[in-house]
């Protein structure tokens, strides 16, 4: 039985519904100035309504932007059933509609976005923004470090510690407690820790826990075609991980550890791989031309000062920093590296 929603989200699911609604009225072009007013009116009202409305322009300037191509033809294809129901059927129909056209945009809006991700993590017990790493001690001791963009519910009762990870990285130092077990639910495992010190995080095909201090075993949620899997992980190794499998153990990174002190550690890590783990601590588009994703860096970077980071990847490496616009930049082949080629 699913649970109902929280007070907060059932907020957040109308007011994109009614922001959807005065999207529909935008996209069919036939706005009043009464109405724009209204309009204007309705979106000031409260912080929620300018969250939902700013939800609703990200969303259709990504349709163009940011989506891959099966999330594109979805969204194109959301605005043209819209477009053509409410051209075609408007003096027809009327109101019901305009109800379609709603319920259309606000299912695709939140299903087909991140937004019920957002919910989750605003939610979250423990939460920290783009750019943002705190440190969180809990009743038993026990140190979390969490990362950039990432949230963790806390769960301590008589009988068991239980965290969870809703979106993002953790580095955890567990507290000492004989009479209550450890967990960490994750959402494709969950991993029993042994007096350790150990990090998760997020990858784009499941999840990674690298081991730093005492051992921590990995139990997969599994799924329709795969059981259930269980591999103990000992310090210094990790090991990425989905519900359906375990992959092999390698030797534990530092720099998973590195980002709760500030620092990108890189041990001749691709500049592609530089690039996407910087691009999780800073707001904006940082990408990297192909031609030198492969480049590869060795030293310790500052996490939060982007300029400096930017400079010393100039230094370093054969590559020169091009600001496309304020929020948007691109590294490319320096000038010595273009003639070469």
């Amino acid at each position: 039985m699913a649970s109902a929603a929280s007070p907060d989200e059932a907020a957040k699911r109308r007011a994109l519904a009614e922001a959807a609604e005065w999207f529909a009225e935008w996209q069919a072009g036939e706005l009043s100035a009464t109405e724009r007013q209204r309009w204007q009116a309705w979106r000031d009202a409260n912080d929620t309504h300018r969250w939902a409305w700013q939800q609703v322009e990200g969303v259709s300037r990504r349709f163009t932007e940011h989506l891959d191509e099966d999330e594109r033809q979805t969204a194109d294809s959301v605005i043209s059933t819209a477009r053509q129901r409410r051209q075609g059927r408007r003096h027809l129909f009327g109101g019901l509609v305009t109800l379609a056209l709603v319920s259309v945009l606000t299912a695709a809006l939140w299903q087909s976005t991140p937004l019920p991700r957002l919910v989750q993590q605003w939610s979250a017990d423990y939460h920290t923004a783009t750019g943002e790493v705190t440190r969180i001690v809990l009743e038993d001791g026990t140190q979390v470090w969490l990362s950039s963009a990432s949230a963790l519910n806390v769960d301590y009762d008589q009988a068991q510690r239980r965290l969870a990870l809703v979106a993002g990285e953790v580095l955890i130092e567990t507290g000492k407690d004989t009479e209550r077990p450890f967990y960490l639910d994750t959402r494709s495992a969950r991993l029993t820790p042994l007096g350790t010190r150990f990090s998760v995080g997020e990858q784009p095909s499941g999840e990674l826990l690298a081991v730093f201090d005492g051992a921590v075993a990995i139990q997969t949620l599994g799924d329709a075609q795969h059981a259930s899997q269980r591999q103990v992980v000992n310090a210094g190794q990790q090991a990425h991980y989905a519900a359906d499998r375990i992959g092999e153990l390698t030797p534990a990174e530092g720099r998973r550890e590195a980002w709760a002190n500030g620092i990108l550690l890189a041990e001749n890590m691709s500049l592609k791989s530089f690039v996407a783990t910087l691009s999780r601590h800073h707001r904006g588009r940082l990408e990297v031309d192909p031609a030198v994703a492969n480049l590869t860096l060795l030293g310790a970077f500052p996490l939060d000062d982007l300029e400096r980071t930017l400079n010393m990847v100039e230094t370093t490496l054969p590559v020169k920093v091009r600001r496309v616009m304020p929020w948007w930049i691109k590294i490319e082949a320096g000038e010595a590296s273009s003639s070469e080629e």
